[in-house]
């Protein structure tokens, strides 16, 4: 076997192995990136989401926008209750984008000082389980969905 074919040889060798490689990387993203999450639809939110653990958190999510928290609600989400009279304070709701398809974005306003505050509502693939992460002390409370709107 001549030089010229030995460094031939060698150099289609190296060029099987690169094409192998990427051709490789790109069989692996297909597989990897199969998880594509579905995103929310109004029936996966709507409805009464209860705090784990009792304390009587409680988030009821309506299908045209708005959402209502109680007292303790209020405290895990925003740090302190926007009411002083202890009722429920409304809130507004939106859906997360493209790079965030199982959340739901919160407003709250405080009806004293019209301060906003905002947290979400990140709903589980099973859509019964879902954390809300807020400024409160409790930035990452587990909820669970309770069967009417209440």
């Amino acid at each position: 076997m001549t030089d010229e074919l030995r460094v031939l040889l060698r150099v289609a060798g190296v060029m099987a192995v690169v094409v192998v490689a990427v051709v490789g990387a790109g069989v692996y993203d297909i597989v990897a990136d199969d998880y594509d999450p579905v995103p929310l639809g109004v029936a996966d939110v709507e409805g009464a989401w209860v705090a784990e653990g009792g304390g009587g958190a409680r988030l009821v999510v309506r299908g045209n926008g708005s959402a209502e928290l109680t007292r303790e609600a209020q405290v895990a989400a925003c740090g302190g209750p926007p009411g002083h009279d202890g009722r429920a304070a409304r809130a507004t709701w939106t859906f997360g984008d493209a790079d965030e398809p199982r959340v739901v974005h919160l407003e709250l306003r405080d009806p004293d000082t019209a301060d906003p505050c905002s947290f979400e509502l990140h709903v589980d693939d099973s859509g019964g389980r879902a954390a809300v992460s807020g400024i409160g002390g409790d930035s990452f409370a587990d909820y669970v969905r309770g069967n009417n709107l209440g």
